[in-house]
């Protein structure tokens, strides 16, 4: 399978992307990366905007063609991080993306219904709503090792 960037436009889009990747059944998030944009450069100035905002997500399921995407939410308006603690497991049993007020919606669940008006409430669930998604396939991601390495 092509690893190369494919950027979803539509809802037909979506609807292709969800169905190629099971829509995230038996699934994991296994790394989650984010870049504001903002930064403080070498003469200690700072560029305090938020420029990028992106959100890269690895995915990992327990099923082939691919066994792993990496999506990158460009532009992200918000990010709910839920993580599950280690007394219970984190697999993903299914997942629902939409278009909503021209930005794209990702969840967790797929327990939802179509009305998203009350977004912020959603604080049980990972979600992510951002103006662009790309994704790629990324089997070679498949494993426990760190993939956005950190320098701690």
């Amino acid at each position: 399978m092509d690893n190369k960037w494919t950027y979803i436009n539509t809802q037909e889009d979506i609807d292709q992307f969800m169905n190629m990747f099971g829509y995230f059944h038996d699934g994991c998030i296994k790394e989650l990366r984010y870049e504001s944009g903002a930064y403080v450069g070498n003469d200690l100035a700072m560029y305090p905007i938020n420029s990028k905002r992106n959100v890269s997500v690895i995915f990992q399921r327990q099923f082939k063609n691919p066994s792993a995407v990496e999506l990158v939410f460009e532009g992200v308006e918000h990010l709910n991080l839920q993580p599950v603690n280690d007394e219970y497991t984190t697999e993903i049993l299914g997942a629902h993306m939409c278009i909503e007020d021209d930005l794209y919606v990702w969840f967790d669940s797929d327990y939802f219904s179509q009305d998203y008006t009350d977004l912020y409430k959603l604080s049980d669930v990972t979600w992510i709503k951002a103006h662009k998604v790309k994704w790629r396939a990324a089997d070679e991601y498949l494993g426990g090792e760190s993939i956005y390495i950190n320098r701690i």
